[in-house]
């Protein structure tokens, strides 16, 4: 068995049952009906600190960053009208979710977001700062790049494939396209 498989399922028997439910259902979701792949996992640090950077083209990227998520405690940074969604709010919380007001700063955000990094966790965002609209990696949120830069942490870049033609902004329902 790969070293990767092997940490991944040694990770998962430490997630909290939550969260392992969240993976099963999605996964199922995301392996039969969009392929979905995870290449690259031989590159994963074992263990955090370490800032997760994705490409965020469709409301698809989360769900498949928490399928092939192998950390236990991932803390995910999201809009806060999310939140306000009942059944989108407990998954987010599953994956103890940072809530950003785009409009203006967001310096308690911003705080907790640090915290966690130094704290020796892993932090997931969109390099972004949001969903493109065009599928195409757009520049990165100056204020993401400041934290970066001050929290002095390794940056894992992960790069989304396919979620942008599964479900495109304004398409009411996913297609069957391989997500990688």
């Amino acid at each position: 068995m790969p070293e990767c498989y092997k940490m991944a399922d040694q990770l998962m028997a430490t997630m909290p049952p939550a969260r392992r439910f969240t993976k099963v259902v999605l996964g199922g979701y995301m392996r039969l009906f969009h392929g979905l792949v995870l290449e690259g996992a031989e590159n994963v640090p074992r263990h955090g600190p370490v800032l997760v950077l994705l490409n965020h083209a469709s409301l698809l990227d989360v769900p498949a960053l928490m399928v092939v998520d192998p950390y236990p405690d991932t803390v995910t940074v999201v809009k806060a009208s999310l939140f306000k969604l009942p059944l989108v709010r407990w998954f987010l919380k599953q994956w103890n979710a940072i809530p950003v007001e785009r409009q203006g700063r967001d310096s308690t955000s911003v705080r907790a977001m640090l915290s966690v990094l130094r704290g020796g966790g892993v932090l997931t965002v969109a390099a972004e700062g949001r969903r493109t609209r065009s599928g195409r990696l757009e520049p990165i949120n100056p204020v993401l790049a400041r934290i970066a830069m001050s929290a002095d942490v390794p940056i894992l870049p992960v790069g989304i494939r396919g979620s942008f033609e599964a479900l495109p902004p304004g398409a009411l329902w996913p297609r069957p396209r391989k997500i990688v």
